[in-house]
């Protein structure tokens, strides 16, 4: 009884996939709990602190606010914004660039800007997040997986963006166990191992694509797309993150690489790479 509860986020008064967190609390016999933050949603909205203060407890609410904010931040992002926390992703070389310029049947390999640990650490961000986006030029010069092979974890669902939906049968992707989400505006696409969200012309793609999110329950998305994919986000303003590996090799020529304003919140040094990671002053 003497014990004091730290919470993050403002434990939930309701019946959801779990039951209400406040029943529990009141059960233990702890009389204090100490809250980072309170739930926005329309769930909890304070009740479950009300909760509390009807059952006897003593409540502290605001401690470290802001930080509790950031642990909580696609869950902020998602009940406050109504579409997933956006992340973007990529790397590029000294001079500024994310690839060479590589024409079809695209035989040459993609160029590798970063070293071993900085691909592990791409497969954990994979792994944190519920939806990784990737644009359909991607699938057809690299034939990634999406996959999270170099971290243990579960594998995000595949969403591609192609606007004529012009994708084989033959990629990696429509191979592997997990679903695949395509965006499209053509309405006869069809494949095995993918759903077809059909988009229309009159809004941008990118909001199409996080209305649908939304509406699915994803509350967080992982942009690992090339430079059109990228740079769409950013023009409409839809993101919050973006984690850019700066290179040390020069390629002279190649596809540029997207410009982005945010804050930079941490820079870390890595053997072949420094890792920046930028939030949306917007936000």
């Amino acid at each position: 009884k003497s014990s004091v509860l730290y919470v993050n986020l403002e434990p939930c008064s309701h019946f959801g996939k779990t039951p209400p967190c406040t029943d529990l609390i009141i059960e233990s016999g702890i009389r204090k709990v100490i809250i980072g933050v309170k739930d926005s949603s329309a769930n909890v909205a304070g009740m479950g602190i009300q909760k509390l203060k009807d059952a006897g407890f003593e409540v502290v609410t605001g401690i470290l606010e802001k930080e509790s904010r950031w642990v909580n931040r696609r869950f902020f992002t998602f009940h406050e914004k109504k579409r997933p926390y956006i992340i973007l992703k990529w790397a590029q070389s000294a001079d500024g660039f994310i690839d060479f310029r590589r024409d079809e049947p695209f035989t040459q390999k993609p160029a590798w800007i970063t070293g071993e640990a900085e691909r592990v650490l791409v497969h954990k961000w994979r792994s944190s997040e519920q939806l990784i986006l990737t644009g359909a030029l991607t699938i057809k010069k690299d034939n990634p997986r999406l996959n999270v092979r170099e971290w243990a974890g579960s594998d995000p669902v595949r969403a591609i963006l192609s606007g004529s939906g012009d994708l084989g049968q033959d990629h990696y992707v429509f191979k592997l166990p997990g679903r695949n989400l395509v965006f499209t505006y053509n309405n006869e696409f069809k494949l095995i191992g993918a759903d077809a969200v059909i988009l229309n012309r009159e809004m941008a793609s990118s909001e199409q694509i996080v209305n649908y999110l939304f509406k699915e329950g994803i509350q967080s998305m992982f942009i690992e797309g090339g430079y059109q994919v990228l740079d769409h986000f950013i023009s409409t303003g839809l993101w919050d993150e973006a984690r850019i590996f700066y290179g040390k090799d020069l390629f002279y020529d190649g596809i540029p690489a997207p410009s982005v304003k945010g804050e930079v919140i941490s820079c870390e040094e890595y053997s072949r790479s420094t890792l920046k990671v930028l939030v949306n002053e917007v936000d």
